[in-house]
């Protein structure tokens, strides 16, 4: 029995205060409306209706039924339409999580176009330090570095944008223990890592020549942080990998040199991808943020952004275009 179908049938009963008025305005037959109340009453062992060969009147019970039916499919029906509208109308709160390997830079102008696209969307950025969980923590869409899903076929992915990592180090720390030419001069220096990569990480370097160069570097300091690696590496501690949206200020205002500058860092997070869950009904919201980091990443303006080939390793008065396509 579908208990909601039979609800509505019995509203109808009461309404038109006839088996046969109902049938005709529910456009079944009547023997379909008189066996679902005959169900409905052997469902709830009452009897809800009196019934002559002239009319007929709600039981006690029948009242209480009917008030009760009334209320349960406007909430039911309520419930329906604000679905299937979130499904076609960008409607609510969108919930983006974005991985720490990511930049402000990276982040905020996307935001904040989507938001002026659609005001009427509230969005909820969180942003995460260690692996990402898109599906069980209920996130609309995530942002994320790397272009692995581990073919799970519970997740939709698209690449968005390079997010390319390059190696840095404060003018002092390199006044200090000098400037590194060549991979093979990097593992005689400090350096500063993630906590995850605490255990001796390794880099691959990749020359014009297309030849790459495995370097294993002993970190001198490790922190949980991507925004604490960098502050380290400000601070003189050592040389560290950073995503180059992350350090594009500091390069600029020379707080930090690229190093390295011939050699490309060859790392699987260097891809800007976005996922979100694989549904047959995807919400519209989530439809809509998807397209819209599309285009945006789609546009010149955009790819500028992600483009660093200009960054060099300019110390002194130079330094000032040194990331000039950013401003």
């Amino acid at each position: 029995m579908n208990q909601i179908q039979t609800m509505r049938v019995f509203v109808c009963v009461a309404e038109q205060q006839s088996f046969r008025r109902a049938a005709h305005h529910l456009g079944v037959s009547n023997a379909l409306v008189t066996r679902s109340i005959a169900m409905l009453e052997g469902h709830l062992n009452t009897r809800l209706i009196h019934r002559t060969t002239r009319n007929l009147s709600l039981t006690e019970a029948g009242v209480r039924y009917l008030d009760g039916c009334r209320a349960l499919l406007e909430e039911f029906d309520h419930l329906e339409s604000s679905v299937a509208h979130a499904v076609r109308e960008p409607a609510g709160t969108l919930r983006v999580v974005a991985s720490g390997l990511l930049s402000p830079l990276a982040l905020t102008p996307l935001v904040s176009s989507f938001r002026h696209r659609y005001p009427e969307l509230r969005v909820q950025l969180t942003v995460a330090e260690g692996p990402l969980d898109v599906l069980d923590s209920g996130y609309d869409v995530g942002i994320v570095t790397g272009t692995r899903l581990d073919g799970n076929p519970s997740l939709i992915g698209h690449a968005l944008a390079p997010n390319p990592f390059v190696a840095c180090a404060a003018p002092a720390y390199l006044d200090r223990r000098g400037e590194p030419r060549v991979p093979d001069d990097l593992p005689g220096h400090d350096w500063v890592t993630l906590a995850a990569h605490q255990h001796a990480p390794t880099w691959q370097l990749v020359g014009h020549d297309g030849v790459a160069h495995s370097v294993t570097v002993r970190p001198a300091c490790t922190v949980n942080q991507l925004a604490l690696v960098q502050a380290a590496a400000v601070a003189g501690a050592g040389i560290a990998v950073l995503p180059a949206p992350c350090v594009a200020d500091a390069l600029n205002h020379g707080t930090l040199v690229r190093l390295m500058a011939g050699y490309r860092i060859d790392d699987p997070d260097a891809q800007l991808s976005l996922v979100y869950p694989n549904r047959q009904y995807v919400p519209a919201r989530t439809r809509s943020f998807v397209e819209h980091a599309l285009e945006h990443f789609g546009a010149p303006a955009a790819r500028g952004q992600t483009d660093y080939d200009f960054l060099r390793p300019v110390r002194g008065p130079e330094r000032s275009d040194i990331v000039t396509g950013l401003q």
